[in-house]
């Protein structure tokens, strides 16, 4: 058995709490099980496609996946509220990371196994995080680059993009400022997706798959960006010319973009992810 990943926090102890006295307290009755865990890129997500204006052809696409939660429940509207784990009882869990290329179809396993009971999950949450939910991360969440073609006239514009979630960069100021707790930042690192029917049983394996093109469903105008450095994507060497800003809270050349690139990492729903649970 491979150890546990430990780091993910009181937000990740609390969900496998919740799914531990689901299993145990007669909610369910049904088998305890354990599961490998895969994740990984789809085919043909670094063939160009048309996002907006553009013409975009991916040539990096990395994501850092902290963690996988899957409800009995649809996504739970509690969300609205200032709490994070869902309201529903945990069918299964994968509480532990995997840095999945996503330009890749190869399985890519998770550091840990998954564990949870033999029910059906109606919605999952991939966690966007390197530690616990609630604290300052230092990792890249996504790392991006390619080329964007301007489809009127052609002009080409290669760009970068890295993405980290804390509270300098994505966390919303809330509108009442003698209550700072309601828009706590897991609120930023959690996807929350439904549609989704998957019963687990025993001798199962998961997998799960990221398409990035789902990402660019909000236009994003490239020829906007600021110029690219080190500092902006991150280290990524040769750099791109152009950076897609790490920050919903940016001014000036690329603001816009760098909100809809994090806003459609959020919201792509089944458009980017997907998942199931097979023998």
């Amino acid at each position: 058995m491979r150890p546990v990943v430990r780091h993910l926090g009181a937000l990740a102890v609390a969900a496998l709490t919740a799914t531990a006295l689901a299993s145990c307290n007669g909610t369910t009755g049904d088998t305890l099980l354990s599961f490998s865990a895969y994740a990984s890129g789809v085919a043909g997500a670094g063939a160009p496609f048309q996002a907006g204006h553009f013409t975009l052809q991916l040539t990096t696409a990395r994501m850092h996946i902290g963690a996988l939660y899957f409800d009995e429940s649809p996504p739970s509207t509690g969300f609205d509220s200032p709490i994070c784990i869902a309201a529903g009882i945990y069918a299964a869990q994968v509480p532990g990371p995997a840095d999945v290329d996503l330009l890749s179809t190869a399985p890519q396993e998770f550091s840990v196994y998954g564990n949870g009971t033999a029910d059906t999950a109606l919605s999952w949450q991939i966690w966007l995080t390197d530690g616990d939910i609630n604290e300052p991360n230092t990792a890249q969440m996504v790392d991006l680059e390619g080329v964007a073609t301007r489809i009127s006239d052609g002009a080409e514009f290669s760009f970068g993009a890295v993405v980290t979630i804390n509270d300098d960069n994505r966390l919303p100021t809330t509108s009442d400022p003698s209550q700072p707790g309601l828009n706590p930042i897991c609120k930023e690192r959690i996807v929350q997706i439904g549609g989704i029917d998957v019963a687990f049983f025993p001798g199962g394996t998961l997998y799960v798959t990221v398409d990035p093109r789902g990402w660019f469903k909000l236009n994003l105008d490239f020829s906007t960006l600021p110029l690219g450095t080190s500092a902006s994507c991150a280290g990524n060497s040769p750099g791109p010319a152009y950076c897609i800003p790490d920050t919903s809270f940016a001014t000036g050349a690329g603001a816009t973009q760098g909100q809809n690139l994090f806003t459609g990492i959020l919201t792509a729903g089944p458009a980017a992810y997907s998942v199931r649970y097979s023998n």
